[in-house]
């Protein structure tokens, strides 16, 4: 796993933007004002962030892997994604 500095290290630097406008349910939108709260990032900056991950789930599962997660130490789960 890797740390969010090597993360924003890997992660190049682009000039060009691309703008987007969404409609977010209201179940995401507040998943959205929670995770940019949590972590001190901008709406923006969340949602870049959450589609670069969901881009790596998606080729972990498409490519046959697996992900897991641990809340508790020792408490391993598999996640399933449907």
């Amino acid at each position: 796993m890797t740390t969010d500095a090597e993360a924003r290290q890997a992660t190049p630097v682009t000039t060009k933007l691309h703008r987007l406008t969404v409609n977010l349910t209201e179940k995401a939108h507040q998943a959205l004002a929670d995770t940019a709260k949590l972590t001190g990032r901008s709406k923006t900056d969340t949602c870049n962030r959450a589609l670069i991950v969901n881009a790596w789930v998606e080729k972990v599962i498409h490519d046959g892997g697996n992900i897991y997660v641990e809340e508790r130490p020792g408490e391993v789960q598999k996640v399933k994604i449907l």
